[in-house]
């Protein structure tokens, strides 16, 4: 009786390749920005270096633990805000406080780990439509990272989402223990160009929020 060849060589190529087209941080990258507060460290990388109104910004970022609990990360939640005055546009992603009645999709990221996301939001940047060389435009991009430091309050409320698609509910009580679990770690300003035209949106450029 024949055998046929083994696969696990085929098989080690295929988990080889999946880990070399992951999603990851360029620490070469000039587009890269670095941010650290309290023994939690992220790092994120912009897909574009040039923007422009109603077309995304995509960052893919990683959160590496470096604190001794779990920590949690809102990863389906982003929104964007812009300061004129400072003509930088804020990213914020993770939730600073829940929106609604259900508990946001939480991340949890263990001591000593590190995970990568895909995020993004929609730029809402409003501007004359006659341009003069006086004319403010964008010139940075600031990432802001919300992380739920303790978890533990929420640890049934995690459970339950592991075990069901639907989101759980969040009690009105627990609104203010997320408030007070939360903090912000904000990564250096990224320069950027300021495109006016408006661009078209492809599939290639509007990524989808994921973790990796």
């Amino acid at each position: 009786m024949r055998f046929s060849k083994p696969l696990v060589p085929a098989v080690a190529i295929i988990l080889i390749a999946g880990v070399a087209f992951a999603a990851r941080v360029d620490f070469s990258d000039p587009r890269r920005a670095l941010g650290r507060e309290d023994n939690i460290r992220i790092d994120a990388q912009l897909a574009q270096d040039t923007i422009s109104s109603s077309a995304p910004i995509n960052v893919t970022f990683q959160v590496e633990n470096l604190t001794q609990a779990p920590i949690a990360l809102a990863d389906k939640v982003s929104d964007m805000t812009y300061a004129e005055d400072s003509r930088t546009i804020t990213l914020t992603l993770g939730a600073e406080i829940p929106a609604g009645s259900s508990m946001p999709h939480l991340v949890v990221i263990a001591p000593g780990e590190k995970r990568v996301f895909r995020s993004g939001a929609l730029v809402r940047v409003v501007m004359p439509s006659a341009r003069t060389p006086w004319t403010a435009v964008p010139r940075f991009v600031q990432i802001k990272v919300n992380v739920l430091r303790d978890i533990l309050p929420f640890a049934s409320l995690i459970e339950q989402q592991r075990r069901s698609t639907t989101p759980p509910a969040l009690p009105n009580d627990m609104f203010d223990r997320w408030v007070e679990s939360t903090d912000a770690v904000y990564l250096n300003a990224i320069p950027v160009r300021w495109n006016s035209s408006r661009p078209q949106i492809t599939a290639e450029n509007n990524q989808a929020s994921g973790t990796y």
